[in-house]
């Protein structure tokens, strides 16, 4: 869960064992660093690198130049099914935004506003 500085709010998780740290880290950095929505950041090709084995595992929609390119620097890059199914929640400025993963089927995700569903039931910061 991360509290931003303006009172946005966002919740994520996905299953995964030890890929569940790259997974949370590229969903919040597509949203934080690139701007994405919360769908766009769910649906975003996803990449795992563990130490061992030494090889980078990428899902299929990785634009082939950028494949090709670590290769070049090194990198042993293996195809690999999907990688996590994260359910993420986000609240900012008043609206929910909610994203349930495409990879693996059967959640879903409902978008409210969020002043009308917290009225009086948010905690002010101290």
């Amino acid at each position: 869960m991360l509290l931003g500085e303006d009172d946005t709010i966002i919740a994520t998780g996905s299953p995964g064992g030890s890929r569940i740290i790259n997974i949370v880290l590229q969903l919040v950095s597509n949203i934080i660093d690139h701007g994405m929505n919360v769908a766009k950041a769910t649906q975003t090709t996803r990449f795992h690198h563990q130490w061992l084995p030494d090889e980078l595992r990428i899902e299929d929609g990785l634009e082939q130049e950028t494949t090709a390119r670590l290769v070049k620097w090194g990198h042993i890059v293996r195809p690999t099914g999907p990688i996590g199914s994260t359910q993420t929640v986000m609240m900012s400025k008043g609206v929910f935004q909610g994203a349930s993963d495409p990879r693996i089927g059967g959640a879903l995700t409902l978008g409210l506003s969020g002043n009308s569903f917290l009225q009086d039931k948010v905690l002010p910061r101290e």
